[in-house]
């Protein structure tokens, strides 16, 4: 998506690369890096899904279908495993297998004009 977004190269360092996908996505969660804090919970989606007892809509492997059922085992460990509450600071802006511990999380604010400025510099950079 961040390739897609900025019509560019994704960038080479892992920094600049959350640090775009913060500006264009400022409140992520990945249901892979949730599943590390929720006990016997593994596999793949629909395997997660089965786990969870929801039931998909549609073929699996399908973009509609797949994305319907993240967000529905989002909600169900977001309900299960975590009392219906995040901690933002510990999940919000971390992708399972990027970064140091195979997290990273952006903790600069990007919501500066000066910030948004830079990244957009970046960006613009990146372009072949």
């Amino acid at each position: 998506m961040v390739k897609l977004l900025t019509d560019s190269r994704l960038p080479e360092e892992e920094h600049e690369f959350f640090h775009i996908l913060n500006l264009f996505f400022p409140s992520i969660y990945d249901v892979k890096y949730l599943m590390k804090s929720c006990k016997n919970l593994k596999g793949g989606l629909q395997e997660v899904a089965d786990q969870l007892d929801l039931q998909r809509i549609g073929r699996q492997h399908q973009a509609g279908s797949d994305s319907l059922l993240t967000g529905m085992a989002f909600f169900r460990m977001k309900e299960l495993f975590f009392e219906d509450t995040i901690d933002d600071a510990k999940y919000c802006g971390r992708l399972y297998g990027l970064g140091t511990g195979m997290a990273q999380k952006q903790n600069e604010d990007v919501d500066s004009a000066q910030e948004k400025m830079s990244i957009l510099a970046i960006i613009n950079n990146m372009q072949p």
